[in-house]
């Protein structure tokens, strides 16, 4: 999940993207880990992922480098962040397009990520719906997203970060939930993270108070958190 980053802006320096590349590693290997829990070793020496909202490519830089065999592609609608990503990403393929329409096959994955996408969605249920017909047979779908329902939003209320003109579909754990439900999907695991919406969490160094536990675990099992994170598989396919 990405933490203190925002998809639609880009590193502004060299030292910049280093620190980001580094921080976003440590936070992603909460999914080399889950997949490695939930899935088996033949499912992931060769596999297809698509990572919807890719951004700069963090994390589809990760998984070029943990695992070299499989077959990654990435897709954002900023053409920006994707032209920023191609120039430091070596074998994945990036397509510029709506994450409500994907502009591909049918079973064509056996993994799809969105990390911080679905508040931008003016349909999130075509996502699901879309992610549900481009995966195949028990495939995985892994999502992050702010929750409303969290402490950090409660307390701060029209002055929480997560209150965005872009930020069009904010709902909370039982939504999402329900729409997993009724687009052919389990949940495998969830949670959500931890209070990085205040500020005196986002400065050193009580910043490593919230930043470690997540870089050690990604997340927790409760809904208070200030980001909902599911991992979930394909049962059927939607209606």
């Amino acid at each position: 999940m990405a933490l203190g980053l925002n998809y639609l802006y880009l590193p502004s320096s060299k030292m910049t993207d280093a620190f980001y590349a580094f921080k976003m590693r440590m936070s992603y290997r909460t999914w080399k880990y889950k997949l490695k829990k939930y899935t088996d070793e033949e499912f992931l020496a060769d596999f297809k992922l698509l990572e919807v909202g890719c951004g700069p490519g963090y994390f589809l830089r990760c998984f070029e480098r943990w695992f070299p065999k499989c077959d990654l592609y990435g897709l954002d609608i900023n053409r920006e962040v994707v032209n920023y990503a191609v120039k430091h990403l070596k074998r994945t393929k990036l397509v510029v397009h709506d994450a409500q329409e994907l502009p591909f096959d049918d079973k064509r994955f056996n993994i799809l990520c969105a990390f911080q996408v679905l508040e931008h969605l003016g349909s999130p249920e075509k996502f699901f719906r879309e992610a549900n017909r481009v995966l195949n047979a028990n495939g995985v779908l892994i999502i992050s997203t702010p929750n409303p329902d969290g402490i950090t939003a409660k307390i701060l209320q029209d002055k929480w970060h997560g209150i965005r003109y872009d930020h069009v579909s904010l709902n909370n754990p039982k939504y999402w939930k329900g729409l997993l439900k009724a687009n052919g999907f389990c949940i495998l695991d969830d949670g959500s993270t931890l209070l990085s919406g205040f500020r005196i969490l986002q400065k050193m160094p009580l910043a490593l108070a919230n930043w470690i536990p997540l870089a050690i675990f990604g997340y927790f099992h409760w809904y208070k958190g200030e980001s909902y994170v599911a991992i979930c598989r394909k049962v059927k396919d939607a209606k």
